[in-house]
C-alpha cells in the first residue's frame, strides 16, 4: 500500500453522504498584549470554559469543524495569523465518559489547532458527540516570531465551533472518537537514558528515539512523559541546526481499544518541520504523511496538511505504529520543536442516548447530593466535588448502571459498609482514579472502596480504622435519629438499599 499523503483526501463518498446545516457559535479570548518576540509556549495564554448549547435542557450536539482567527481588540479587525501560537480544546475526560457510558478510557484532548493549520473540518457525515451543557475547556495561545518592535500589539482568538443537532439529522451521524499522540525524544539528563532505542511491549519492531534535551521554552514539564519501559521523554525538544528525523513508538500513547478505521487527523509542528508521518511498524507501511510549509522570510509555518477521509484507512490493535517527524533547522541557532497528531477514529461502541436518557445522566453528574433509599430510611449526603471529582464521577457511573440497587449495607461497628459485587457489568463501568485527595475521614464521611473490596462505607465513629485505598467523596447530611440509629445497632445488622439516586 502506498503512503497517503494528506493533502490528497478521497472524497468520493462525500457527495452520497447529506448533513445538517451546521451551526456556529465563537468565542472571543481575552486580549493578548504583544510587547516583544515570543516563541512557541512562550507566549501569552488563557483558559476559557466553554458550552456549545442550551446547559438547561441538555441535547445531543455533534462537532463537525473548529477554526481560528487572529483579530485586533475589538474583535473584528483582522491580524496576522503568524501571531497566531495554538489552540487546544479540551473535554472533561471522566464526565464525558460517563455521560456517554463509555467502556474505553476518554482522552482529554479533542482538538489541537497551531500555525499553519488554523481550521479542523471532519469529512461530511462524521462528527465528535458532545452534550450541548458539557463544558469544554479552551486555551488560546500568541506568539511572535518576526516583528521586533510589535509596540504593545494587541491581539485576539475568534474561535469558530461548528456543530450539527442531531434532533435535525436526515440521517444518522457517524460517531468518531478522539485519540492524541506525540512524537518524543528521551530526556539526556536522565541516569536511565542509556540507549537510543524505544522497543516495543514485545521488543520487536523497534523504534529509533532520539536522546535530547527538552525545550528551554517548554512549560515546565507538561510535555513530559514516562514510557512503557520507565524512561524520562519529552514531546518538546531541541533541534540543532540541521535536519533531524526522530522516530517514536506511539502504539502506547494511542491504545487503541479495537481495530477501527482513521477518517480525520489534524497535524501540530513547529517551525523549520518538514513532515510528519504515521508509520505502520508490523507491516512498514506509511498510513499518512503531513507536509508542512515554512515562509520564504522569517520563521514560522504557513501550511501544515490535514486528513479527512470517508472511506478511511484502517488502523489495528495489534499493530505496532511510529511518528516520525523531519525537521530541517536552516538557522545558525538552535531551534525548539514539537510533533503531534490528534486522530478521529470510528466509535462502534457509540450509542445515541434518548433525551430522556441524556438528560437524567447530566443531571446524576451535576447533582451535589445522593439520596440511599434504605429499609432504615432515607439517608442524604452532600457530595466533595472539590475533594474528590473523579471519585464523584466514578459513584455517579456505578449509580446510573444500578449498581447500588437492591443490595445491602452491614454496620460493621465503627462504619456501615455496602458492598457491591463486580459483575461483567459492574466492571465495565470502572475506570482507575488518580488526583484526588479526598474529604477527612470523620463521622458522617462517606468512603468509595475500589476493587477488590468495591463499595461504600459510611464512617459511624469519629476514630474508625479506614483503607487507605478508600476515597471520601460526601459527607452525610441524614436526620441524626436515622444515624445515631444504625451506630448503636448491633455489629453485624444489615439494612437493605433499594437504590442510590
Amino acid at each position: 500500500m502506498r503512503p497517503l499523503l494528506i493533502g490528497c483526501v478521497a472524497v468520493s463518498l462525500a457527495v452520497t453522504l447529506s448533513a445538517a446545516p451546521a451551526n456556529r457559535v465563537q468565542f472571543l479570548s481575552k486580549v493578548y498584549t504583544i510587547d516583544r518576540k515570543y516563541r512557541s509556549m512562550e507566549g501569552p495564554s488563557s483558559v476559557q470554559k466553554i458550552y456549545l448549547g442550551d446547559l438547561q435542557k441538555p441535547e445531543l450536539l455533534w462537532i463537525v469543524g473548529i477554526r481560528t482567527e487572529m483579530v485586533g481588540e475589538d474583535g473584528e479587525t483582522p491580524q496576522l495569523a503568524e501571531l497566531m501560537c495554538h489552540v487546544n480544546v479540551d473535554l472533561d475526560p471522566a464526565r464525558h465518559q460517563a455521560l456517554f457510558d463509555f467502556g474505553r478510557p476518554v482522552a482529554a484532548r479533542l482538538m489541537t489547532l497551531s500555525q499553519g493549520m488554523l481550521s479542523a473540518t471532519l469529512p461530511v457525515g462524521f462528527g465528535f458527540p458532545i452534550a450541548s451543557n458539557e463544558p469544554l475547556l479552551l486555551f488560546t495561545q500568541v506568539l511572535n516570531h518576526n516583528i521586533e518592535h510589535p509596540d504593545n500589539l494587541k491581539v485576539r482568538h475568534r474561535v469558530t465551533f461548528e456543530y450539527v443537532r442531531d434532533r435535525d439529522l436526515a440521517q444518522p451521524m457517524k460517531p468518531l472518537f478522539n485519540v492524541g499522540a506525540s512524537g518524543m525524544v528521551q530526556l539526556d539528563n536522565n541516569p536511565l537514558a542509556l540507549a537510543s532505542m524505544m522497543p516495543g511491549h514485545d521488543g520487536e519492531h523497534a523504534a529509533s528515539c532520539l536522546i535530547g534535551s527538552r525545550a528551554p521554552n517548554a512549560t515546565a514539564s507538561a510535555a513530559d512523559y514516562v514510557d512503557p519501559s520507565g524512561r524520562h521523554m519529552t514531546g518538546h525538544w531541541v533541534v540543532p541546526p540541521g535536519r533531524q528525523t526522530n522516530a517514536s513508538d506511539i502504539t502506547w500513547f494511542m491504545n487503541l481499544p479495537y481495530d477501527t478505521k482513521l477518517h480525520y487527523a489534524a497535524v501540530h509542528l513547529h517551525p523549520f518541520a518538514e513532515s510528519l508521518s504515521i508509520r505502520d511498524v508490523t507491516t512498514g507501511e506509511t498510513v499518512l504523511k503531513s507536509q508542512a510549509k515554512n515562509p520564504a522570510a522569517g520563521v514560522g509555518l504557513t501550511h501544515v496538511d490535514t486528513f479527512a477521509s470517508v472511506p478511511g484507512m484502517p488502523m489495528r490493535k495489534n499493530h505496532k505504529y511510529e511518528l516520525v517527524s523531519v525537521y530541517n533547522n536552516t538557522s545558525s541557532g538552535t531551534a525548539d520543536s514539537m510533533a503531534s497528531v490528534f486522530l478521529g477514529f470510528d466509535d462502534p461502541e457509540f450509542i445515541k442516548p434518548s433525551a430522556a436518557g441524556l438528560a437524567k445522566r447530566s443531571a446524576t453528574l451535576d447533582s451535589d447530593t445522593i439520596v440511599m433509599r434504605t429499609s432504615a430510611g432515607d439517608l442524604s449526603a452532600t457530595l466533595d466535588r472539590s475533594a474528590a471529582p473523579n471519585t464523584v464521577i466514578q459513584v455517579a457511573r456505578l449509580l446510573l448502571g444500578g449498581a447500588f440497587d437492591n443490595t445491602s449495607a452491614i454496620n460493621n461497628g465503627s462504619d456501615l459498609r455496602l458492598a457491591i459485587p463486580v459483575t461483567e457489568r459492574v466492571r465495565n463501568l470502572l475506570q482507575p482514579l488518580a488526583g484526588d485527595r479526598g474529604g477527612p475521614i470523620e463521622r458522617g464521611a462517606v468512603m468509595y472502596c475500589p476493587p477488590p473490596e468495591l463499595g461504600l462505607r459510611i464512617i459511624l465513629k469519629a476514630a474508625a480504622p479506614y483503607d487507605n485505598r478508600c476515597t471520601a467523596f460526601a459527607r452525610m447530611a441524614a436526620s441524626p435519629e436515622i444515624m445515631n440509629a444504625i451506630a448503636t445497632a448491633p455489629s453485624g445488622t444489615a439494612i437493605s438499599v433499594k437504590r442510590i439516586d
